[in-house]
C-alpha cells in the first residue's frame, strides 16, 4: 500500500474510533460540571493528574518499548510481549508494597488505594493497547477507544448520580473502565497465546530498557510542563481557579485529540518507511507542512468561538474559563507539533534527546509559573504553557535535523503563529473591531494553507480512485 494512502487509512480508522468516543464525553460534560462543584472538580483534577505522574514510575516507561519493539519486522513480536508485561508484573507489585508512603502527603489523603488502582489499570491497558497498535490492528484498537469512553461515561453516571460518590466516583469509572477495558482486548485478540514466561528475554528486557528508561523522566518532565501549573494555581489563587482552568482545556482538547488520532498513526508510517533517509526525509516534509496547516486552521477557527463553546459544553458556573482557552489553544497547537517532531528521535531510537529537550521545556515552564501565576492567576499559566512548548519545538525543530534533513516550512509556520497570536490577543483582551479581526485573521490562515491542503487531499483521492 501506497505510504501517504496508509498513513490516511490508519488516520481514518483511528479518527472514527476516537472522535465517537470523544462526542460522548463532550455531550455529557455539562452532566459532570453541574454534579461537581469547581472545588470538587479542582480536586478530581489534581488526583488524575498526581496518577499520571506516576505512571511512567510504575511501569518504567516499558510501555513505550513495546510498542517501537513490537512495530519493528525483524523483531519477535512474542518475545516483545512477554518480556515487557512480565517487567511490568514485577514493578507493579513494587509500587504496591511502597504506596503506602503516598499517604505522607496531605493532597492524598483517603485517596491512596484509588491511586494505586489507576496507576496499575491505565498502565496494563496502555500495554495490551500499543501492542496491539505495534501489530497492525487499527480498527480493533479504535474500537477499544470507544469501548473504554463507553464504560468510562456509564461508571461515571452511575458512581456520581445514584451512588453520589463525588470526587471518588469520578476518578474510579476511569479506573475500572481501563481494567475491563484490558480484559476484553486480552481475549478478543487472545493475547494470552502471545504470553509465555517462558518466552521472556533478559536480553530483549535490557534492549527495551534501554529504549524505554530515557522516556520514563521525559513523560514526568511532559507532566511538569502539562500540570504542575495545575498545582501551582491552587496553590496561589485555590481549587476553585483550577478547577475553571481544568475545564478551560476542553476547547484545546478538540485539537489535542486530532493531533493525538494523527500522531498514533503517524508512528506507525514513520518506523516503517525509516530505512531510505531521503525518501523518508521528503515524507516527513509533505506530512509536516500539512500537519501544520490543520493544526492552525483548527486553532483560527475555535479561538472566536471559545465564549459559545464554554456555553454549550460548561455548566454556567464555569463559563468565565472560555477566557483561559484561547491562550491554551496556541499551547496545544505548539505541544502537538513538538509530538510530531519528536517522532524522530522514535524512529531513531534517540530517546535521550526527548529527555533533555523536554528538561529545558520543563524549566522554562516552572520559572514562567512563578513568575505569572501569582499575578495573572491561571492565565499565566495558559501563557507559560504556550511558552515552553514553543521553546521546546524550535530546539527539537533545529536539533533533529541532523537525524533526518526535512523542510521546516518557517516563513509559513511564523506567519501561522503570528496570525493566531494576533486573534489571542484580540480575543482575551476584548480590543475594538475584534469580530472583523478575527474574520481577517481567518481569512489569512485559509489563504496561507488552504492549497496545500486542497492538493494534498487531491492526490490522495485519485489514488484511492485508481485502486
Amino acid at each position: 500500500m501506497d505510504k501517504y494512502k496508509r498513513l490516511l487509512s490508519n488516520t481514518l480508522i483511528l479518527s472514527l474510533g476516537t472522535f465517537a468516543s470523544k462526542l460522548l464525553v463532550y455531550f455529557l460534560m455539562p452532566l459532570y460540571t453541574a454534579i461537581l462543584s469547581k472545588e470538587q472538580y479542582g480536586t478530581a483534577d489534581l488526583i488524575t493528574n498526581a496518577a499520571n505522574l506516576l505512571i511512567p514510575f510504575c511501569c518504567i516507561g516499558i510501555t513505550h518499548g513495546v510498542f517501537r519493539f513490537a512495530a519493528d519486522e525483524s523483531e519477535n513480536n512474542r518475545v516483545v510481549f512477554s518480556s515487557g508485561a512480565t517487567v511490568l508484573l514485577c514493578t507493579s507489585a513494587a509500587f504496591v508494597l511502597i504506596s503506602p508512603l503516598l499517604s505522607l502527603i496531605s493532597y492524598f489523603d483517603g485517596f491512596v488505594w484509588l491511586l494505586v488502582f489507576y496507576v496499575i489499570s491505565s498502565n496494563y491497558h496502555t500495554l495490551v493497547k500499543e501492542y496491539i497498535r505495534a501489530k497492525g490492528y487499527m480498527k480493533l484498537y479504535a474500537f477499544g477507544g470507544i469501548l473504554g469512553t463507553a464504560l468510562t461515561i456509564a461508571f461515571n453516571l452511575l458512581f456520581l448520580i445514584p451512588m453520589k460518590l463525588g470526587v471518588t466516583g469520578y476518578v474510579l469509572s476511569v479506573a475500572v473502565a481501563d481494567a475491563l477495558g484490558t480484559l476484553f482486548l486480552v481475549l478478543y485478540a487472545k493475547l494470552y497465546e502471545d504470553f509465555s514466561f517462558k518466552l521472556v528475554s533478559k536480553n530483549k528486557i535490557k534492549e527495551m530498557l534501554k529504549y524505554s528508561l530515557p522516556m520514563m523522566p521525559t513523560t514526568v518532565i511532559w507532566w511538569i510542563t502539562n500540570v504542575s501549573d495545575r498545582f501551582m494555581v491552587t496553590h496561589f489563587w485555590g481549587s476553585g481557579e483550577n478547577g475553571l482552568y481544568a475545564a478551560a482545556y476542553k476547547i484545546p482538547t478538540i485539537i489535542a485529540l486530532v493531533a493525538g488520532v494523527f500522531n498514533e498513526a503517524w508512528q506507525i508510517s514513520a518506523i516503517s518507511e525509516s530505512k531510505d533517509r531521503e525518501e523518508v526525509s521528503k515524507f516527513f516534509s509533505a506530512v509536516f507542512e500539512r500537519y501544520c496547516a490543520v493544526l492552525f486552521l483548527g486553532c483560527a477557527f475555535l479561538i472566536p468561538f471559545t465564549p459559545l463553546g464554554a456555553s454549550l459544553l460548561l455548566d454556567e458556573s464555569y463559563y468565565e474559563a472560555w477566557g483561559f482557552m484561547p491562550v491554551l489553544l496556541v499551547a496545544t497547537v505548539f505541544s502537538s507539533l513538538v509530538t510530531f517532531v519528536g517522532t524522530i528521535y522514535t524512529v531513531k531510537k534517540k530517546t535521550a534527546m526527548s529527555f533533555i529537550t523536554a528538561a529545558l521545556g520543563a524549566l522554562l515552564n516552572i520559572i514562567l509559573n512563578l513568575a505569572l501565576i501569582p499575578k495573572m492567576g491561571a492565565q499565566g499559566a495558559g501563557i507559560a504553557t504556550a511558552a515552553s512548548y514553543f521553546a521546546v519545538f524550535v530546539v527539537r525543530a533545529i536539533h533533529s535535523k541532523k537525524f533526518m534533513p526535512f523542510n521546516l516550512g518557517a516563513w509559513r509556520l511564523a506567519l501561522n503563529t503570528v496570525i493566531v497570536l494576533i486573534q489571542v490577543i484580540f480575543m482575551i483582551c476584548n480590543l475594538p473591531y475584534n469580530g472583523i479581526v478575527q474574520i481577517f485573521m481567518i481569512g489569512l490562515i485559509v489563504l496561507l494553507n488552504g492549497k496545500s491542503l486542497i492538493s494534498a487531499f487531491a492526490k490522495i483521492l485519485k489514488k484511492f480512485i485508481k485502486n
